[in-house]
């Protein structure tokens, strides 16, 4: 994904670098996979769409939210 930082304290995250205000990390709870942004929502909206689409291609099945009434597909 675009703007990859890295692991930060074992945290997947991306922008976030000293002089960036904007920010995204990822965990893995028991609902899924969640997200944490700062970003204005027309930038977050993009890539969330871009998140998606390639997290698509890789697994193999289609990737959304529940609340648009995708499943949790344990892998």
């Amino acid at each position: 994904m675009p703007v990859w930082s890295g692991f930060i304290d074992g945290i997947p995250q991306w922008y976030g670098q000293k002089s960036d205000k904007r920010i995204i990390t990822a965990s893995i709870e028991s609902s899924g996979l969640q997200f944490y942004s700062e970003l204005h929502q027309e930038e977050w909206d993009a890539w969330f769409e871009l998140f998606k689409k390639k997290a698509t291609v890789v697994l193999g099945f289609e990737i959304g939210e529940p609340e648009e009434g995708f499943e949790f597909h344990n892998l």
